[in-house]
């Protein structure tokens, strides 16, 4: 019964939350990476500078936790009405995933101008923290109808 419900609560909210689904691929995706090339940091100069700023299981760590909050997120919204703080799970999810998603990039515009790096992973990077702030905008929507006493629909 609450697996069927949980299907339902995903499948009825997934057209507005697609972004949010689609951003907690490569959060997972990352996280497999690491775990599959735990050496990731030493084939190409583009990943100096996240070298230095935490290790390969480090990072891993930080996107997992990214993935794991973002998917609960999606699976409490929509799945349990009564419970009030899911947009602001989904608010959290999109503010951790910006987090990461902006460091990410920022690590590889420094490789890029200081060490020759690539460019590709700027722009591919950029477009996640553009697709963060869409879902960041999207959550606080919902959760401002709320907090003013208001029932969203």
């Amino acid at each position: 019964m609450i697996v069927l419900r949980v299907i339902r609560g995903i499948t009825d909210h997934f057209p507005i939350r697609a972004t949010e689904w689609v951003m907690m691929l490569p959060t997972f995706g990352m996280a497999v990476a690491f775990h599959l090339s735990p050496n990731m940091f030493s084939v190409s100069p583009s990943f100096e500078s996240l070298a230095d700023w935490g290790s390969e299981a480090a990072w891993a760590a930080v996107v997992l936790a990214c993935g794991v909050m973002r998917f609960a997120a999606l699976v409490i919204n929509g799945t349990f009405q009564g419970f009030r703080l899911s947009p602001h799970i989904r608010f959290a999810a999109s503010l951790v995933g910006i987090a990461f998603w902006s460091q990410w990039t920022l690590c590889f515009i420094q490789a890029f101008i200081e060490l020759g790096g690539a460019p590709s992973a700027i722009i591919a990077y950029g477009t996640f923290c553009c697709m963060e702030l869409l879902n960041l905008y999207r959550s606080g929507t919902d959760i401002r109808p709320r907090g003013r006493g208001r029932r969203h629909g």
